[in-house]
């Protein structure tokens, strides 16, 4: 099992490292790391040094399946980066090519895995979680959309392996093994696996305030899917989220005041501060926690943290992997 750390090219990662890969070389070194699971879309690439790349994390675009099921969508009146940002573009077709452009990025950078999300949640549902659809509706117009955009490659199938990720709205939750199914039944491609994502997995719950207690939660809701499902499980974001209380209490809050007439860029950062309670990314402290990675065995773990500065970045890799390893 290689054991990574996300990150991306954005300011606020790099500049915790100085913009010097050096630096983020030897930190790795230093963690007993094995490289990055690096945020890519469709941009160009800068110079990245590509053995430090194990796998990538597309884009996801939180309003794609509305409109895959309603393309009306795409003609409402938002701001031109509000309709990339929560659809992926300005058609159908902009954001089929906007996916296979991100693709093509992770396979310039040799990655073993590209991970995307299989849900649906847009801002104002953040707050309401009434959402319109269920379970099967996102993950039919999901598979529709991921085998249009990899019919184009040789013999159809994606030029990386594409881990699909759970999270707690409708979708991929892996609450459901028949959902599993349904899913996988409608690919038409083969070179897919799952990435179990912890956290989510325990928000889905809506049960988890107590980390030994959200731990053996987790095993049990893994141990009611076939192996099949546990052997497609190929990746692993390893953290703890104990939100349940949270997402209890806020189930069904009405939108903040003047919601609908703030410019998107504030209500994206609403949304943000919401979720940051919702999906706290805390480093597991029980020892404990290896039992979930025995009973999957992962082939790539991503120690999956959202840090400011590198002194709590730092703490939170040796904070979970003293518990993971000891």
């Amino acid at each position: 099992m290689k054991e990574l750390m996300n990150f991306s090219l954005y300011e606020n990662d790099m500049k915790m490292f100085d913009s010097d890969w050096d630096k983020i070389r030897n930190f790795l070194v230093r963690h007993e790391l094995d490289g990055l699971e690096l945020f890519v879309d469709s941009s160009p690439l800068p110079d990245v040094p590509v053995d430090l790349i194990e796998g990538v994390h597309l884009p996801y675009w939180m309003g794609r399946h509305r409109a895959w099921a309603d393309p009306s969508a795409f003609s409402q009146e938002m701001e031109e980066f509000e309709k990339v940002y929560v659809f992926g573009g300005s058609s159908r077709e902009d954001v089929i090519d906007t996916f296979r452009m991100s693709l093509e990025n992770a396979a310039l950078l040799n990655a073993s895995y590209a991970v995307f999300h299989v849900s649906y949640a847009e801002l104002e549902q953040v707050f309401t979680r009434s959402f319109g659809c269920t379970d099967y509706d996102v993950l039919a117009t999901t598979a529709e959309f991921l085998n249009e955009a990899v019919s184009i490659y040789p013999n159809g199938e994606p030029p990386v392996r594409i881990f699909f990720e759970n999270l707690w709205w409708p979708g991929l939750t892996f609450l459901d093994p028949m959902n599993v199914e349904y899913f996988a039944s409608r690919l038409d491609f083969d070179n897919w696996a799952f990435v179990l994502d912890t956290g989510h997995l325990m928000n889905a719950t809506m049960r988890c305030e107590d980390e030994e207690c959200s731990i053996n939660l987790v095993l049990d809701l893994l141990s009611n899917h076939p192996e099949e499902f546990i052997r497609r499980i190929e990746g692993m974001h390893f953290h703890c989220s104990l939100s349940g209380q949270y997402l209890r209490n806020s189930s069904g809050n009405k939108l903040p005041m003047g919601f609908a007439d703030m410019p998107f860029h504030d209500r994206l950062l609403s949304v943000m501060e919401v979720l940051e309670q919702m999906d706290q990314h805390m480093p597991f402290t029980s020892e404990k926690c290896s039992q979930i990675v025995e009973f999957v065995s992962p082939d790539f773990l991503t120690h999956e943290f959202v840090s400011t500065d590198l002194c709590s970045l730092d703490t939170k890799i040796s904070t979970q992997k003293r518990a993971l390893h000891s």
